[in-house]
């Protein structure tokens, strides 16, 4: 098998997991529509924004939702990379704006991304004036759209300059965790996963990234 066909087979084949967690996530949350996913993880490079950006395309070509993929990983933003968008906005105009102004089409006529901030690190708002915005624009997104999944920042290290993903996941209707195989410690991920409970979170489960079976010889 040639490198491109390794590379095409590996697109499909996760293409055809991403179907399968998104019909697993309807399942847990009960067909329930509109409906905001939370995707985070334990720790930084997981692997949740590469997951959150295939899981909404995935949906957004399933033909059954109207999607919105938001990024509010402001810290470390990575969601405009995955569709070749550049940040649309200052952090002020997220903030003030409501976000049907500030969404952007990535060529796909039911999914919509609003890209993080360019320039969120120099001028980071205040948690007093972050929390109630982005709470908005969380119930704007599920005002307009089917499906709403949010890219955050992972739970730990925690950092002042972060959109706190535990505060996030108490007003979403379910919480993906990513997990990257043979990587986060268990520890870790229970820690992250009683967190977010105590936050009042539905955790609907875990996506183990990069899993293999290892085969006995």
């Amino acid at each position: 098998m040639t490198h491109i066909e390794q590379k095409q087979r590996h697109v499909l084949e996760q293409i055809a997991e991403a179907k399968r967690i998104l019909c697993a996530i309807e399942f847990a949350l009960h067909h329930q529509i509109p409906a905001t996913l939370l995707i985070t993880s334990a720790a930084p490079g997981e692997g949740k924004s590469v997951f959150a950006s295939i899981l909404a395309t995935t949906a957004a070509k399933s033909g059954k939702y109207r999607v919105a993929a938001l990024d509010l990983n402001w810290y470390r933003p990575a969601l405009h990379r995955f569709f070749d968008l550049d940040h649309q906005h200052l952090s002020k105009t997220i903030l003030d704006t409501d976000l049907d102004h500030l969404v952007c089409h990535c060529g796909q006529d039911s999914l919509d991304i609003l890209t993080a901030p360019a320039d969120y690190v120099e001028q980071a708002p205040s948690t007093d004036q972050i929390v109630p915005a982005i709470a908005r624009l969380i119930k704007q997104a599920n005002d307009s759209y089917d499906l709403v999944i949010i890219d955050s920042a992972a739970i730990f290290p925690t950092n002042r300059l972060m959109i706190d993903p535990v505060v996030l996941s108490g007003i979403t209707a379910g919480v993906v965790m990513v997990v990257l195989s043979a990587a986060t410690p268990k520890q870790q991920v229970r820690k992250a996963q009683k967190i977010m409970e105590t936050a009042g979170a539905n955790i609907l489960g875990v996506v183990n990234n990069q899993w293999k079976i290892t085969r006995k010889r």
